[in-house]
């Protein structure tokens, strides 16, 4: 299956006051859900190896020392079934994302977990989520410019295309 084409993303009636409600009313979810997963990944996950900090640096990490990595069979996702459906459409398919990064917490998928491209593109994440002081900080901006744009068109999302692949 490939993922679908979001480059023509529509907003739709996200562009008014429903994409601020929305998020405003999923954040506290959202962000306990991230906080949790975090936490699981520092405690179960590896350092990062020595190619993989020098990245971390290049890329503008602060602080390499806390990331750890965690590989698993399938990328986890808030929410129920249904809520998988609809993150699906929006461009958030798990069985497209190979990798997911809550703050220092760095999730991969176990197949794709040695691709240093897709390692840097999450430790950009590590370090857009330093500037932003926050686990919640930086998921509200993110969740906000990937609903309103398309997740290709993000521009958190674009600066981690590109500093990944620089």
């Amino acid at each position: 299956m490939t993922p679908p084409d979001l480059s023509s993303w529509n907003p739709g009636p996200w562009r008014g006051w429903m994409l601020p409600a929305a998020v405003y009313v999923a954040m506290p979810w959202v962000g306990w859900w991230a906080w949790r997963v975090e936490r699981r990944t520092l405690r179960e996950g590896r350092p990062l190896f020595t190619s993989e900090w020098a990245a971390a640096v290049r890329v503008g990490v602060r602080h390499p020392e806390k990331v750890r990595i965690l590989a698993v069979e399938e990328i986890p996702m808030p929410g129920l079934g249904w809520m998988h459906l609809i993150a699906a459409r929006w461009g958030f398919d798990r069985r497209h994302i190979g990798g997911l990064c809550l703050r220092y917490g760095i999730i991969l998928r176990r197949d794709l977990a040695a691709q240093p491209v897709i390692m840097a593109h999450e430790l950009v994440h590590t370090a857009q989520y330093e500037r932003h002081g926050s686990l919640t900080g930086f998921l509200r901006a993110y969740l906000f410019q990937c609903l309103r744009h398309g997740y290709c068109n993000a521009a958190l999302e674009r600066e981690a295309v590109a500093k990944s692949t620089a």
